[in-house]
């Protein structure tokens, strides 16, 4: 039968390890309402920017920026 003391020493290694998982749960999380915000933003400068008929190179800045949004979420790992 375990002592006292190895029950106490696994109850904190759980808590090492819940933290941990906690930890990187909200990381994803946080990586995913930046990336939600700049797809927003993008968004709303490809409307403007059609709705204005925008200048080649604003058309090109959202273009731009659509490129990084997309290879940003290509490089995210999976959880």
């Amino acid at each position: 039968m375990p002592t006292l003391k190895e029950i106490q020493a696994l109850a904190d290694s759980l808590q090492v390890s819940l933290d941990a998982e906690q930890q990187q749960v909200k990381d994803l999380l946080d990586q995913n309402t930046a990336t939600i915000a700049t797809l927003n933003e993008t968004i709303a400068a490809l409307q403007a920017s059609q709705a204005d008929g925008g200048t080649p190179e604003e058309r090109q800045a959202v273009i731009d920026k659509l490129t990084a949004t997309k290879t940003d979420l290509e490089a995210t790992a999976a959880p």
